[in-house]
């Protein structure tokens, strides 16, 4: 039997260390991803974010977006204030549950929407699978409902590991096909997600920026319109 030398036993103390080094750094499933988003999601009481990002029209047409976002998902309760594009500064958003409320700077009204109906955000963002609200949710289970999701890479951010997916459509003759989003791994919400139609043309991408969670929001300050503007009821109702 050969001697155990202090050189052999260095060798494998190495060898024990960098196999603990790449196991620890092997990526988690793209399951357990969605699962903690889930999760994450469902912990939130509420958030604050800078929606910054673009919107191409199908003839290249390309605006900024820059929206002051407030959540309350417990009471299925947002608002987006607009500062871009400049044509709809100003205007402002409230998601109350089964109806939209839309608020025109221009004209001071007040238009009421059903939630699920694609006139509802203006055509400022994609709608999702299961109405107007879902775009605005942090859960990506729920805006990309019906879609597969693969891991394709993982990226080092100022704040830690970004897992980055790919969503693919099963309905294939859908406006959007695929969708890739970025995850932080620090509290698994996401903060970047860019929707492709056919050929991959790119009609959106969404940033959420200066993200703060579970402040306190007050729920009638994220519902607050002018008091003064004129109210259109377009509900079905």
């Amino acid at each position: 039997m050969r001697a155990i030398t202090p050189r052999s036993l260095r060798l494998a103390a190495a060898a024990a260390l960098l196999a603990g080094l790449a196991a620890a750094q092997e990526p988690p499933s793209v399951e357990t991803i969605l699962d903690n988003v889930t999760q994450a999601a469902r912990d939130l009481q509420d958030a604050s974010f800078l929606l910054t990002g673009r919107v191409i029209d199908a003839d290249g047409t390309e605006f900024a977006l820059e929206i002051e976002v407030q959540v309350i998902p417990g009471q299925d309760l947002a608002s987006a204030y607009i500062i871009q594009p400049d044509a709809l500064a100003d205007n402002q958003i409230v998601l109350d549950g089964a109806s939209v409320y839309s608020y025109s700077f221009l004209t001071n009204q007040v238009t009421i929407f059903d939630a699920d109906d694609p006139d509802a955000l203006g055509g400022i963002l994609p709608t999702g699978q299961d109405g107007a609200t879902a775009n605005l949710s942090l859960d990506l289970g729920q805006i990309l409902e019906g879609y597969d999701a693969e891991l394709v890479g993982v990226e080092d951010g100022p704040d830690g590991p970004v897992y980055r997916l790919a969503f693919a459509n099963r309905d294939r003759e859908a406006m959007i096909l695929d969708v890739d989003a970025w995850v932080l791994a620090a509290d698994w919400l996401p903060r970047r997600l860019v929707f492709k139609e056919e050929d991959g043309r790119v009609v959106a991408e969404l940033n959420a920026e200066q993200l703060v969670v579970n402040q306190g929001l007050d729920p009638a300050e994220v519902r607050a319109l002018p008091e003064d503007a004129e109210v259109i009821d377009n509900r079905s109702d």
